[in-house]
């Protein structure tokens, strides 16, 4: 083999690692979900304390973590998240300690996911995640 032909044979390899990295990375990227917010109906009144805010509490995923943020820290949350057959979360996240991410892991493609939000208040806020 002669220099030329293996400075050839050499080059091709680097651009093809490159390529490969490029490529991966790319797909890396474009997989990466954004957060979503998930819209939540139901009622959330803590006790029906004197100051109220419209809604305290807000979800968000981003294909394999749920997010669920408080504005108040007097409510244990308990979250459920289920396709109809069984639950795929069922936390619960202590008083003051929102912000909380939950692992979910990936979602059924095409499936649609019923998420429960209750506290010891008997309030609860209902969403829907569809995949």
């Amino acid at each position: 083999m002669n220099q030329t032909h293996f400075k050839n044979l050499m080059n091709k390899f680097v651009w093809g690692i490159c390529f490969l990295f490029v490529c991966s990375f790319s797909s890396v990227a474009l997989t990466t979900d954004e957060k979503k917010d998930i819209p939540l109906q139901g009622e959330w009144e803590e006790g029906k304390r004197s100051l109220q805010v419209e809604c305290p509490v807000s979800a968000s995923w981003d294909g394999t973590c749920l997010y669920v943020k408080s504005l108040s820290p007097r409510s244990t949350i308990h979250v459920t998240l289920s396709n109809g057959v069984e639950n795929i979360c069922d936390e619960t996240i202590p008083a003051g300690a929102c912000p909380a991410t939950l692992y979910i892991g990936a979602l059924d493609s095409g499936e649609t996911y019923q998420l429960v939000l209750t506290n010891q208040f008997g309030d609860r806020l209902e969403g829907i995640i569809n995949q």
